[in-house]
């Protein structure tokens, strides 16, 4: 049955987002960018409305939409029926299906990376209440001190479908990842008929190579195959060593630099003798404070789906695909004046989605209207200052909360020791300047060509001389610039200039480009790799909490969280961050106590009362909080987790402690030990 469900309910939004698409198509006559339009515009909309008024349960819209996507069909069959909508539209299905058989193979939802924090970011707009929400990791207060416009999006989407928290964020990954891709084919088709070049443009882009990709394979042993068991009982087979392999080298071919094949004080043992060290000789850029090298990752969009975040990245590579797309719109002349209008619409859409990349699209936009102006080619002024301007109006609710509390993270300049080493530099970026050089050749869009590669050398170069400078530090003060940059302008380059470079009438440059984005599609074996023999144990279930819940007991404290009147939930402070901390809140729509307090000051700077409010959950978990009725009862706690991984010595003097006025739930049929969730029985 839950097939089922699942099937009809991508037909039936398949169905709403035909009908969204044709309209605006009527404006566009592009099926991929009218669809990207018509999401944005849609989300933008209500993203203002509801700073208003919350709109709360939506579900009714769906069958709504379903049915006037279906009257749209049948109303405009003879557009529908085109080749050139169709071809988009399986375009399109072909890169949600891909996105969507990540989810279902891995769909976990775990404290690992971003997930838990992206989810958390998705549940504090599910409630559907007036914006901002409820900080669901921090209440009473709001939550309105992080750019997360794409997790109002889907939370959006989930409202209406009616789906739980990680089944929405499951559907968000697969969508917003799909928009990108589609948009990456239809700038690639504009060029060239080919439909090897388009797939392999498209797959460049969406895969998630870089410099590194071949030459990892080159530096590293490969290890030998031996198959292993390590769950009987469920017959899933997988390789240990394959999957440790493959995954060292998707990880890698991102975040190499200062990662785990290049610290200062392990050597891989994998490390070829000879052409490895040559390739990666060692490192000098070492942090004076703590002697580590410098981490600089380059996390770009085929990685999004290896790690399964639904993190801003992945939001600024749909408005960096989308903002190209519009720019080869306008170049080609078609649909002109809306699409500069919605291009300037981006700047101030990417400020609210991810922005960090705020200023590398302004730069992008910059460097494209100056070449318009140096080429006496006209600009539509007014639609590029409108699109702006209604931008800017439509989220300047959202900004009166979010300048005021998100922390300040200005500019500096990078110091000698963290700069990165030039032969890291290299290997990382080559395509970057190779693609750039071979622009300069182009006989046809010559001029298009260069400047882009003026843009993207300016900001690639701009990213060497200064960096955001966020709450990290040491070796790691330059990570989140890099990360969020390099991967950024590395997609950029491959969609832009590789567009032009395989489609261009010289064959040596059409060829050079093509050996090139071959090797950069060597994470393909990879990837191939680490889906073949990675152990899949929980694939198919979307909620994303499996992880947790198959164990029967946790199943059915989750099922009583779910259905439980709203209210706080307290659970133990285990550490800082990347811990189960919040797992049977969030995954049911209730707010936890406190969250991740390294992230907490990470979005806030300073917050001392996060500090001090862990410690005393800390000091209530054991037994030692001073009169702990009176401060559950501050902090308004409704419900209280006492799981398997919280201490069984400490329940009875807990429950003396507080059963006056929380009545006890045991879940641990075996009584081995209590397991269960207090709950508040006096008002």
């Amino acid at each position: 049955m839950s097939a089922i469900y699942l099937l009809f309910s991508i037909l039936f939004l398949f169905v709403s987002l035909t009908g969204a698409t044709l309209v605006v198509d009527r404006y566009v006559r592009s099926p991929t960018i009218a669809k990207a339009i018509a999401i944005l515009g849609f989300c933008s909309v209500l993203f203002f409305v509801e700073h208003f008024v919350g709109l709360g349960n939506l579900r009714w819209v769906f069958p709504i939409a379903t049915l006037f996507g279906a009257w749209m069909i049948y109303n405009r069959w003879k557009r529908f029926s085109e080749r050139e909508y169709w071809l988009s539209e399986c375009v399109f299905a072909i890169a949600f299906f891909y996105g969507f058989a990540w989810r279902l193979m891995f769909p976990s939802i775990t404290p690992s990376s971003e997930q838990l924090t992206d989810l958390f970011f998705i549940a504090n707009y599910l409630s559907g209440a007036t914006l901002p929400p409820l900080d669901l990791w921090n209440p009473p207060h709001s939550f309105d001190y992080y750019y997360a416009f794409q997790h109002y999006a889907a939370a959006l989407m989930g409202r209406i479908m009616g789906t739980d928290p990680g089944t929405t964020y499951s559907f968000g990954v697969a969508l917003l990842g799909a928009l990108p891709i589609a948009l990456s084919w239809w700038i690639v088709s504009k060029f060239t008929p080919s439909r090897a070049l388009q797939t392999l443009l498209v797959l460049t882009f969406a895969l998630g190579g870089s410099g590194l990709s071949l030459l990892q394979h080159i530096a590293y042993k490969n290890p030998a195959a031996a198959v292993e068991v390590t769950n009987k009982a469920s017959e899933k087979r997988y390789n240990s060593k394959q999957e440790h392999y493959a995954r060292e080298n998707i990880i890698g071919n991102v975040r190499y630099i200062g990662g785990t094949r290049d610290t200062k004080f392990t050597k891989d043992k994998t490390l070829r003798e000879g052409i490895g060290t040559f390739i990666f000789p060692e490192s000098s850029a070492v942090d004076e404070k703590s002697q580590k090298k410098m981490m600089l990752p380059a996390e770009n969009f085929g990685y999004q789906y290896f790690i399964g975040d639904y993190h801003p990245s992945l939001g600024g590579f749909f408005l960096l695909i989308l903002a190209l797309a519009l720019i080869i719109s306008v170049e080609r002349q078609e649909h002109t004046r809306l699409a500069q209008g919605a291009l300037s619409f981006l700047v101030p859409v990417m400020m609210i989605t991810n922005t960090w990349v705020f200023p590398l699209l302004v730069f992008l936009i910059g460097f494209w209207i100056l070449y318009r102006l140096i080429d006496k080619r006209p600009l539509d002024w007014w639609a590029l200052i409108g699109g702006g301007v209604i931008g800017t109006f439509l989220i300047y609710p959202f900004l009166i909360g979010f300048t005021q509390n998100s922390l300040p993270t200005p500019i500096k300049l990078v110091e000698s020791d963290a700069r990165t080493p030039f032969s890291r530099f290299m290997v990382t970026h080559w395509p970057v300047f190779l693609f750039c050089s071979l622009a300069f050749f182009l006989p046809k869009h010559k001029r298009l060509g260069i400047a882009f590669s003026a843009s993207w050398l300016f900001m690639l170069f701009l990213s060497e001389f200064i960096y955001i400078d966020d709450p990290t530090a040491d070796f790691y003060r330059r990570t989140n610039t890099t990360m969020k940059w390099w991967g950024w302008i590395h997609s950029g380059v491959f969609v832009s200039l590789g567009t032009l470079l395989i489609a261009s009438s010289r064959a040596w440059i059409k060829w050079v480009a093509i050996v090139a984005m071959l090797s950069i599609n060597v994470v393909l074996l990879d990837l191939t790799r680490y889906w073949w023999y990675s152990g899949k144990w929980y694939r198919g279930d979307l909620n994303g909490h499996s992880w947790i819940t198959r164990d029967h007991v946790n199943r059915e404290m989750f099922e009583y969280l779910k259905e439980a009147p709203f209210g706080v939930v307290l659970e133990n402070a285990y550490d800082n961050a990347y811990v189960n901390t919040s797992a049977y809140s969030i995954f049911n729509g209730k707010p936890v106590l406190l969250g991740w307090r390294s992230h907490l000051m990470t979005w806030h700077g300073s917050v001392p009362r996060a500090w001090v409010l862990g410690e005393e959950i800390q000091s209530f978990y054991k037994g030692e909080l001073v009169d702990p009725l009176l401060w559950l009862k501050a902090h308004e706690v409704r419900y209280i987790v006492f799981n398997q991984k919280d201490k069984n010595k400490y329940f009875d003097a807990i429950d003396a402690q507080i059963n006056e006025d929380f009545e006890w739930f045991e879940f641990n049929h075996s009584r081995s030990r209590h397991v269960g969730i207090w709950v508040r029985i006096n008002d």
